[in-house]
């Protein structure tokens, strides 16, 4: 295997994080390798920095800049640089670039609006940075995906990430098997979170967080969320980079599809695959458990349309059945009494099947408050109907402090949560972008292109789905590192799109 430089500064870059969460290094360590990664970025083709930041999106820290402020993500510096770096190399081609991203410029465009209303607009101007700054990866992705080499390296990147990802969430399962919950949590909190989040994280995940299922029924039970914030983020995460591994896993066989069973050359993706649905489950994401029924409409639609091949289409039926399939076993795995939180006597082989179940009680805690968000952004939204209460500002409907949006106060419905903050205008311009998305891929895989794609873009179309259907129950896509991932998933549909034989570029 040949060491690039690429592959050097990822390794160091692992190390570094490492002996930060260990503290065998300080924090301000980071800081001097972000300075080697813009170099590096400044200095060299776009599209090795591009690689290197997506293998790297799930081990981003925060940045110790001063005591009071040491939660600016380094993610958000190093896209920052990459946009600049392609401007310049996009200087005489912009205007017409911007000029084919209309539901792009209008969705900032209200979002700049619902700054004028908002009561505290300095939230506001900072949170539209915040999703304008992530958001521009896209462009980016959607511009040098249109020549295969990166494609195809960009998919190994993702895949690095995805197994970077759940490796972590592994650590953490054995972590928690090996100790006690209460020796967990101190230590995550006090290494893990603050190492990679600053020191605001860490007062939130010793005083409240989302770590645990609760059940008025009996124990409460630890979630998976591996480098992330909390469990939402890390299923979801996951769920994303599942396509992935089913095209991993289809390049392994040679694309023949009569292979799809386990063999000795591709146990190992196929491993990997059901434990990352495995995880998913773990993380104790009510919202995915039941949003898989939108993926199967999907899969269905394929069937119908023959969109693609029915064996194809079968497989990504049987890897969703196999999640549906997984929770009773799962279930089961929290018997295990080192997972459990307070009363471990009382372990229940049934809590994650009863937490499933009440998904349909309108009288369990949760789902009571739920509902009441519901209700209240509702009304909220039918009040201030065309610009919303202002971008950043949704405590405000609730009655909270808006230092509570950093603790993940929300509508529980993503759509939601921005027609309540921008508006009836905001709602239109993502449904557009929606169907745009779907639109597009039914159309690449209807017209025949890119045929040796077409089990990722059938995944794409499938999980997808799942995703958005997710979305009407949580806001974790808007988390930072599943935002990043999202916008690269779309300029892969869209590089695809607009250039479906791709562009070789030679080495």
């Amino acid at each position: 295997m040949k060491l690039t430089k690429n592959k050097l500064i990822f390794i160091l870059e692992i190390f570094i994080v490492l002996g930060i969460v260990f503290d065998l290094l300080p924090r301000e360590a980071f800081l001097c390798f972000l300075g080697i990664l813009i170099f590096y970025i400044l200095f060299h083709p776009l599209k090795d920095g591009f690689i290197l930041f997506v293998a790297s999106i799930p081990i981003f820290v925060a940045l110790p800049i001063t005591e009071n402020f040491d939660s600016l993500s380094s993610a958000r510096i190093i896209v920052l640089f990459l946009f600049l770096k392609w401007l310049f190399d996009k200087r005489k081609e912009i205007k017409s670039i911007f000029r084919k991203e209309i539901l792009f410029i209008l969705f900032f465009l209200i979002l700049a609006i619902s700054i004028f209303v908002a009561p505290d607009k300095i939230i506001a101007i900072k949170k539209f940075i915040y999703i304008f700054n992530l958001a521009i990866i896209y462009l980016i992705a959607k511009d040098l995906l249109q020549k295969e080499d990166v494609f195809k390296k960009t998919i190994k990147a993702i895949l690095i990430s995805g197994a970077t990802v759940f490796l972590i969430g592994l650590g953490q399962l054995i972590f928690v098997y090996f100790s006690t919950i209460g020796n967990f949590w101190n230590w995550w909190a006090n290494h893990f979170s603050v190492g990679f989040y600053g020191e605001n994280l860490r007062q939130i995940v010793l005083n409240m967080n989302a770590w645990f299922a609760y059940s008025p029924l009996g124990p409460s039970v630890i979630r998976l969320f591996g480098s992330f914030t909390d469990p939402h983020s890390f299923g979801l995460y996951l769920l994303m980079v599942v396509p992935f591994i089913i095209y991993l896993l289809f390049s392994e066989i040679k694309g023949k599809l009569r292979k799809e069973k386990i063999t000795k050359e591709n146990s190992a993706w196929w491993i990997w695959l059901i434990l990352s649905l495995f995880f998913i489950i773990l993380s104790g994401t009510r919202g995915i458990w039941l949003s898989v029924a939108f993926g199967i409409v999907a899969s269905l639609y394929l069937l119908i349309k023959k969109l693609n091949a029915y064996r194809v289409v079968s497989f990504l039926l049987l890897i969703q059945l196999i999640f549906m399939a997984l929770i009773p076993i799962a279930s089961i795995f929290t018997v295990i009494p080192q997972f459990k939180e307070g009363r471990a006597q009382d372990a229940d082989a049934a809590l994650i099947l009863k937490r499933l179940i009440s998904i349909l009680d309108i009288e369990e805690q949760s789902n009571q408050g739920r509902i009441y968000i519901w209700k209240k952004s509702l009304e909220s939204f039918k009040n201030h109907f065309f610009l919303g209460v202002g971008l950043g500002n949704f405590p405000l409907v609730l009655g909270q402090n808006l230092e509570l949006a950093k603790a993940g106060s929300s509508a529980h419905n993503l759509y939601l949560n921005f027609a309540v903050e921008s508006g009836i205008f905001i709602l239109i311009i993502i449904a557009l972008i929606i169907l745009q998305i779907l639109s597009a891929i039914f159309k690449i895989l209807k017209n025949n292109l890119l045929p040796k794609y077409r089990i990722l873009l059938s995944a794409f179309l499938v999980f997808l789905a799942w995703i958005f259907g997710y979305s009407l129950f949580d806001i974790a896509l808007s988390d930072e590192r599943v935002f990043l991932l999202f916008m690269i998933i779309l300029g892969m549909v869209y590089a695809i799109k607009n250039n479906p034989k791709f562009v070789l570029k030679n080495e």
